[in-house]
């Protein structure tokens, strides 16, 4: 924590004073992240705001909270993400200590680069650490826009018109390739770096992820940011996507060749692509790859899940439907969760009897429907519990009454608008069936609707496949012995599982 390189004029803020700025740092309370946080962020509003004080000590002053706010910011990081279902209020206060953090460094941040710009004398004093201003700046911004993406928000304009803002002006100094530590014990980066890996996790459909894998996509977009590639001309083999620095629009690939305008920057994840081949091999084997960052122990059936949908998204040919989806208003009714899916199918006897099972259901609206499934909006009362990657069970109201069982793959939150959800059907039909073996349970047994044979897909609840035990159904009074294929996917609460279906005789 060094702030002799400040010299010169004193400053009467309390940071101004290196020993009372060691005091102040030090005392904030590690066991306590989130105070830790709000006391930085109260700091840091107190230096922007600090009158008297020169841009180039500003710049440092902030640098320095930064910096301290680190150590927080990772417990608070970690609190977040390796519990997918706080209560709402604990969500919040956690979602909006990070992100409101990242907000006040990229406001500070800007705000000294900006005043340094209209000061010779700060800007001669700061040269060697503009390329560090800028990129600590930059990769402010990007932090915000995850942040939203953890709940699934359209983020403000505002964000990427700063971020394309930093990115010219780093550019136009000739300093957006200066590579330096962000932080100790950091990777180096640049502005080009934290930029280009803002444009390449927003390219990639984070709203298709969940809050856990959207971190993971991330760190793997981290991981690979050098190879990226960004250039002011389109090269129709190598730029698969376009960015306009002057507006304020996310990316968006390329369908046609763009008009042509000096504001314009064209992106693709360059050789970072079939990189990722390696990875999902060693992932394929069950596998972490190890010179991966993620955080912490990470499954590798998420981390392939995760390096697969990359892959899908970086390649130079874009993501295409399946079906056909056609234009189609219904009202449904949505029940969440694998106890909650799994009632529907259970009370299914009931229902036969003529009591029609009771959905603890909210009610969305179709927008679209496929062969393979559906568009949705939900109103944003209703919102609390939706994220990529949730197990539901949906009836059609005034329908059979029967139920089917989905995925929600795709969630956007627009501001002052109804949630959209994009949903994947897992079969035509579904039923509950007891498996027998050395740990019985009752699962969900997910079929186009005809006979039973080679594979078969079921749910099940967390942590009830072992890839060790061959458990035993009875399906139409036919009995089968499940050999365990692989572990497609796994939620929160639920694990999909595909068998190999042997009749027993």
């Amino acid at each position: 924590m060094a702030l002799g390189w400040l010299g010169g004029d004193k400053s009467d803020h309390p940071l101004g004073d290196e020993k009372r700025a060691k005091e102040i740092l030090g005392a904030l309370p590690m066991a306590d992240p989130f105070r830790s946080v709000t006391e930085i962020r109260d700091w840091i509003e107190s230096v922007a705001t600090a009158a008297e004080m020169k841009p180039d000590k500003r710049a440092e002053l902030i640098r320095l909270l930064d910096d301290a706010a680190q150590v927080h910011q990772r417990k608070l990081s970690r609190d977040y993400l390796s519990n997918p279902h706080l209560p709402r209020t604990q969500e919040a206060r956690l979602w909006g200590a990070l992100f409101s953090l990242c907000k006040d460094l990229a406001a500070a941040y800007s705000l000294c680069l900006g005043q340094i710009a209209a000061d010779p004398g700060s800007a001669k004093r700061m040269k060697a650490l503009l390329p560090l201003t800028f990129a600590r700046a930059a990769q402010a911004v990007a932090l915000q826009l995850k942040w939203h993406y953890m709940h699934y928000e359209w983020a403000e304009a505002a964000l990427w018109q700063n971020l394309g803002k930093l990115y010219r002006l780093a550019d136009e100094r000739k300093l957006s390739r200066d590579s330096v530590p962000l932080y100790q014990g950091a990777p180096a980066s640049s502005v080009e770096r934290e930029f280009m890996k803002a444009l390449i996790l927003a390219s990639s459909s984070p709203n298709s992820l969940r809050p856990l894998d959207i971190d993971v996509a991330e760190r793997i977009v981290a991981h690979f940011s050098a190879e990226f590639i960004i250039s002011a001309t389109h090269q129709p083999r190598v730029t698969h996507y376009v960015v306009d620095l002057a507006a304020d629009a996310p990316p968006r690939r390329l369908l046609e060749a763009p008009p042509a305008s000096a504001s314009l920057r064209f992106f693709s994840a360059g050789a970072a692509e079939k990189q990722l081949d390696d990875m999902i091999k060693v992932a394929e084997r069950g596998g972490v790859p190890s010179i991966l960052n993620l955080g912490g122990e990470r499954e590798s059936a998420r981390v392939l899940s995760v390096l697969r949908h990359l892959k899908n998204h970086w390649s130079a040919v874009p993501p295409v439907r399946k079906h056909d989806r056609y234009a189609v208003e219904h009202r449904i009714n949505v029940v969440n969760g694998y106890a909650g899916v799994l009632a529907q199918f259970d009370e299914s006897a009931r229902a036969a009897a003529g009591d029609a099972p009771a959905l603890a259901a909210e009610t969305w609206v179709t927008e679209n429907i496929s062969a393979g499934g559906m568009g949705a909006t939900v109103p944003k009362i209703q919102c609390d519990w939706l994220r990529a990657g949730e197990l539901v069970a949906l009836r059609v109201e005034g329908g059979s009454g029967s139920s089917a069982v989905g995925l929600i793959r795709r969630c956007t939150r627009v501001p002052r608008q109804k949630t959209s959800v994009g949903i994947q059907l897992l079969g035509k039909e579904a039923q509950a069936v007891q498996l027998q073996g050395p740990s019985a349970q009752t699962a969900l047994l997910l079929s186009d609707g005809g006979e039973i044979q080679g594979e078969v897909l079921l749910c099940l609840t967390e942590g009830g496949y072992d890839a060790r035990v061959s458990p035993s159904m009875t399906v139409k009074f036919q009995s089968y012995l499940l050999v365990p294929v692989e572990l497609a996917e796994s939620g929160d609460d639920y694990e999909l599982a595909r068998f190999r279906a042997l009749l027993k005789s």
